[in-house]
């Protein structure tokens, strides 16, 4: 038998939610599930699914249907951590960030300083993105500096995420004091 779908759940969870936000195109997605199916002699239907789904909402509800257990504290991090590569080696709109980063922010499965920031930064957002060019400039290079703790996690990696994770919770209360020391907002 072939590997599971289920072995997926962490990355699968990623993905739809960054599909959701329009941060990856299903085009990161499906040619996942393509490398899978040319390495694997047999595999679960689901990456079949996922690799010929055109429907957007079609694929979000199968990556969904197969992520049900993934692990929260995981998929955030690792959401966060894309975010960071997205916003330092492509064009994404800092706006759909916020939002992400907004969706993040209510996950109780991070740590309280870690929610107590992005908190903060997506208050900030909701309120204060008309201000004038050099506080926004500094608004965006500060979250990105918080996000930067989370750069390790790449979508390329997941395999080491749950590796990555416990690495990260060593100095993770240094690194966010740090962060939150400096926190002007």
């Amino acid at each position: 038998m072939g590997i599971t779908i289920k072995n997926y759940e962490n990355l699968l969870k990623v993905f739809s939610e960054l599909r959701k936000y329009g941060i990856i195109e299903n085009s990161v997605i499906t040619e996942w599930a393509d490398g899978i199916l040319m390495t694997e002699n047999t595999s679960d239907y689901e990456f079949i699914e996922v690799s010929t789904t055109k429907s957007t909402h079609d694929l979000i509800v199968i990556l969904d249907k197969n992520s049900q257990h993934a692990d929260w504290k995981i998929v955030c991090r690792a959401m966060l951590g894309a975010l960071y590569h997205s916003l330092t080696t492509t064009s994404l709109e800092f706006k759909k960030a916020l939002q992400v980063i907004r969706e993040v922010s209510c996950e109780e499965k991070l740590t309280n300083d870690e929610q107590f920031l992005l908190y903060g930064f997506s208050e900030v957002s909701m309120y204060d993105l008309r201000g004038n060019y050099e506080g926004f400039r500094l608004f965006k290079e500060d979250c990105i500096e918080f996000l930067k703790i989370y750069k390790e996690f790449t979508l390329a990696n997941y395999k080491e995420w749950n590796l990555m994770n416990e690495i990260l919770l060593i100095d993770l209360t240094e690194k966010l004091e740090k962060i939150n020391h400096n926190f002007p907002y």
